[in-house]
This record gives structure tokens, sequence and C-alpha cells, in this order.
């Protein structure tokens, strides 16, 4: 018989490399336990909130329908995987993920609750077996009306078995069909979990109360100025408020905690119909005329596109309706964009106040499109930037939407005014200023009392238009408008008669002396050196004055005939070079 000589070397080299066989194996099966094994949760009250990601596992039930019962006989063949923090999940139209988590309760004097970060979830239900082996079941999600969950809430939150010194297994089963799944599940201590809701309710309240509060604000200014783009802006803002509302959880909490049909809906036909309202406001802000015939016709087309989507995937929802909505939905988005640059690019410095309002919702709106197309998991931007993006956007839309309507109605009430005053000095014109002395000679003859009328005259506006040219002469022409309303009480009227030629109606009872005065500061007040006028130059006046009615003429109630009795004066007063004032009656 021969013998195999192995040498020493080569037989050390061998059984290192099994051992690092070995040691490889290990490490390998070790990593696929804990794949497949989560660590159990232990609750002893050092953490007031523990994240189940990377301690629970999960896997999808293609069919749907299978029972807890089931799941848990079936668990060890079944492909449970460690559930991350990124998980993020598009689950079949009847489908159902289950979520298994081991709970070792230490500290039973406190009170532990289950809650799944986020609203939306279609159904939810939580099971465990009690300590007689019968089964617990807990529901809550949009399918079931929030006043019937477990435990109403914002979100879904589930009580956990107080039982001490005992590992728990739980099964979490989970429906969400139309869009992609992500969502943190957290175990909170009670009263961690109360204080934490007293926080999100009162700054939720801070921000739905400021909505209602712009609502009527709103609503207010369009029944007060007729501006219907406050009206626009109350609906737009109501419907972005609701829409928050539904995705937030607090509307199905407050405002329909018993209708599980529209709990389901709210968020797929408020969100859609927030675009379609942001759309036509910001094209009836802008107006058609600064935004072009093709964009305007878009803005128009796209809402109406985005409405019949939104009915469809409402009555008859399909695989591809939800898509086509979020598609549209961003489209509506784009020609926000558009129609805001387009009406930027005009100048108007209230557009740009709009445009910068309307901004940050543009830019959170885009979260839930991707968010709906699995390209982000829900989380806290997702979840809460639209809120903060329209708490940051309302005092800039409504400053810019109160200088619009403060433009607007300068230029009615500069329209409106024309009627009743002349363009240049802003005195009353000649038409309204013959009704006024109309009416005071009625009064003076009905009550027998006297008013007062002063005809002047700016004797040097001809040589003002010579010298300097017709722009000084009319800015003379201002500044004696300006000295008449100075020297004219409250109750007087002062008006342009003709070129160079103005009058002042003192109301009466007029004494003689406080006629002459007025008449006499106007002369002074002309000499007085103007920075508007050029250096050496002067208002010279001719003022004749006269006491209404006069009865001696028998003129009575006759307006015309008493400015023309004046005229006659002044004329004869601008012959005498060194006279500047002429009494007629007194």
């Amino acid at each position: 018989m021969s013998h195999v000589y192995a040498p020493p070397g080569a037989l050390h080299a061998g059984l290192l490399l099994a051992r690092w066989v070995l040691l490889l194996l290990s490490i390998f099966l070790l990593r696929t336990a804990l794949a497949t094994n989560a660590p159990t949760v232990v609750l002893d009250g050092t953490q007031a909130t523990i994240s189940l990601d990377q301690r629970s596992t999960y896997w999808v039930d293609p069919s749907g329908q299978l029972t807890v019962q089931e799941v848990e006989a079936q668990q060890a063949s079944l492909p449970f995987a460690l559930r991350s923090n990124t998980l993020r999940l598009r689950l079949p139209e009847k489908g159902a993920m289950w979520v298994r988590f081991d709970v070792d309760v230490r500290d039973s004097s406190a009170h532990w609750e289950l809650e799944l970060a986020r609203s939306g979830t279609d159904a939810i239900s939580l099971y465990h077996r009690q300590a007689d082996g019968t089964w617990r079941a807990q529901h809550a999600g949009d399918r079931i009306a929030v006043e019937d969950w477990a435990f109403p809430d914002r979100y879904p939150v589930f009580s956990l078995d107080s039982r001490a010194n005992a590992v728990v297994t739980y099964w979490l089963r989970i429906e969400h069909a139309r869009v992609p799944y992500s969502g943190h599940l957290l175990i909170h201590n009670h009263h961690t979990l109360r204080e934490l809701r007293i926080h999100q309710q009162f700054l939720l309240g801070a921000y739905f109360g400021m909505a209602m509060l712009l609502t009527a604000t709103a609503l207010a200014n369009a029944l007060v100025f007729r501006d219907t783009s406050f009206a626009a802006y109350a609906i737009y803002i109501t419907v972005l408020g609701l829409a928050l509302a539904a995705s937030l959880g607090v509307a199905g909490q407050f405002l329909w905690p018993g209708s599980a049909r529209w709990n389901g809906w709210a968020e797929f036909v408020l969100m859609p119909m927030t675009a379609v309202c942001g759309l036509l406001f910001v094209r009836h802000v802008v107006q058609p005329r600064r935004i072009g015939r093709w964009l305007d016709r878009s803005a128009l087309a796209a809402p109406a596109l985005l409405s019949a989507l939104t009915l469809w995937d409402l009555l008859a929802p399909k695989a591809w309706t939800l898509p086509a909505v979020t598609a549209v939905a961003a489209v509506n988005l784009m020609l926000v964009y558009a129609l805001l640059w387009a009406a930027w690019r005009t100048g108007d410095r209230w557009v740009r106040w709009v445009a910068l309002g309307m901004l940050p919702v543009l830019i959170a709106g885009v979260l839930p499109v991707m968010r709906n197309f699995n390209l982000i998991s829900s989380g806290f931007l997702s979840q809460y930037g639209m809120v903060i993006a329209a708490a940051l956007e309302a005092p800039l839309l409504l400053y810019g939407l109160l200088q619009r309507s403060s433009l607007q109605h300068e230029a009615q009430a500069r329209a409106r005014a024309l009627a009743l005053t002349e363009p240049l000095t802003g005195l009353s014109n000649r038409h309204n200023f013959m009704l006024r002395l109309h009416d005071s000679l009625v009064r003076a003859l009905r009550y027998q009392h006297r008013s007062a009328l002063l005809l002047i005259s700016l004797d040097n506006h001809d040589w003002f238009a010579d010298q300097h040219g017709r722009e000084v002469a009319d800015r003379a022409l201002v500044i004696t408008g300006s000295l008449l309303r100075s020297v004219a009480r409250d109750v007087d009227t002062a008006s342009r008669i003709d070129d160079s030629t103005m009058a002042l109606l003192m109301e009466g009872p007029v004494k003689e002396a406080q006629a002459l005065s007025a008449a006499t500061s106007i002369v002074a007040s002309g000499l007085r050196p103007a920075v508007q006028l050029p250096v050496g130059a002067a208002l010279k006046f001719k003022v004749v004055v006269a006491l209404l009615p006069d009865m001696s003429q028998e003129l009575q109630q006759d307006a015309q005939a008493h400015l023309g009795w004046l005229r006659m004066a002044l004329d004869a007063l601008r012959k005498d070079p060194l006279k500047a004032i002429l009494k007629l009656n007194f």
C-alpha cells in the first residue's frame, strides 16, 4: 500500500480556507435571518417615541384574501422582508400589505399607542392575540367614517396591549391602492402623543383661522368695492383650505366625521379643484389682454379638462384616470407659471406681488404630483409643504390684490370726478359751478341772507405764456387753483370759468368784511414768490367782489345774469393798472 505525503504548509492553508468559508457562510446566514426577522421592540419607558423602521417586517398579499389567522399560520413560508424607512410601494388594486412586529412592554404603567403618521390611507387594521388567545382587531382608514375608528383622530391610531413581561406579536393590514404607499409607523407614549396633537392642532388651527379670516375679508372687499377679483380669491382660498384640511385629516375629524364615502373622495376631488380655481383666479386677475389669446384659451381649456377627468375618476375610476388627473393638474400648474410670467413682463407692480404670492404654492404643489407618480415618499414636506406655502402666500397675494383694487378705484374716482371738476386745476367745472350758484341764490332769497361771489382774473397769464411757454402758464393756473382752495371754506365752491378767470362762491350768510378779506388774501398770496414759477415772477390778480343776490338790478335767481354782471365789472377793472380789487354793491 502506498501513502500520499501532504506537506504541513498545505494542510494549514486548507484549514484556514475552510474556516473562512464557514465564517462567510455564517455571516450570510445571519444577515439573511436579520433581513427576515426584525428585533423585538422593547418599551421600557426610556424612549417616549419609537419608530418601527428596521423593527418590523412586511409582505404584500397580491390577492388581499388572506385573513390574519392564515397569515399567522403561514408566516414561516411567506417572504417577509425587513421594513426600512425608505419603503415606498404601489400596492395592487385588491392587494394588501401585512406588517409584522413584536413588542415587549416592560413599563406597564404607561399606555402605548401605534400611529400611522399620514392621512389618506384606504384601510388599516391592527390585530393581536390577547392574553386569553382571542384576537383583538382595531380599524381605521378612509373607507370608514372617522367617528367609527378605533380612536377618532387626524391619523390612524391604535392601542397596544399593556401586558408586562410578555412579547406580543402584532399584525398590521394596510390597503392603499390608488397612489403609492409610504408612511412612518410610530409607537408613542400616550402622553407624548397627546402633547404632539395639541401642538399640531394649535398650529393648524392658527392657519385655518387665518384662512377663514382671509375669506371673510375678501368677501367684504368684493361687496364693498364691487371687485370680482376678491370674490375669485375667496373661492380659491376656500377650496385650498378645504383641500389642505382633507389631506391633513382635519376635515375628516371635524368637518365630516360621519361620512365615510366623502372622506375617501375628498382629497381626490378638492386637490384638482384647487388647481382649477387657482388657474381661473390668476386668469381673472391678470386679465386676458395681458396674456395673449393662445394662453387665455389654454387657461380656459385646461380647467375644463381637469374638471371632466376628476368627475370621471370619481364616478367610474380606472387604472389610468388618477394618473391622467395628476398629469393635467401638473399642466394647470405650468399654465399658472406661464400666466404670471406673461403678466410680470407688463411691469405692473401689483402683478408682481400676485406672482410672488402664488410662487410658494406653485412650488409646493409639485410635491403631491411627484408623490402620486411615485417619485417621492410621504414625509413632512409632502404633508405640510402646502400649508407652509399657503401661509406665505396669503399676505403677499392679499397685498397685491389691494394694490390692484386701489389703482382701479383711483382711476374710477378720477373718471367720476371729471364730470364735476376741471382737469387742470382740480376746481369745480363751469357747469357744476353754475348749479351751485343757482342753488345759493335760491337759499339766499328764501332765508333772507346774502352770499358773496368773487370773480378772479390771473392778469399776467398771457405774459407767462408769451415769455415762458404754455407749460409755465398752466402751472400758474394750477397754483391759482390751490390758492383758492386754501381761502375757501368747507361750504364754499371754487371754479374755473374760462382760460384765465376763476370764481369763488362764498355761501351765506356772509358779511362784507368777510368777502373783502377773502379778496385781499387772494391778491396778497399771489404776490408771494413761488418755487414753481420763474425767479422774480409772481401771480397778479384782479378781483371783483359782490354780495348776492343784488336786488337793485332785479337779477333775482338768475345765476347767469349775476355772473355776467361781475364779468363786465372785471373787464373794466382790467383797464385800471393800479387797482386790484373792485367792490360792486357794498
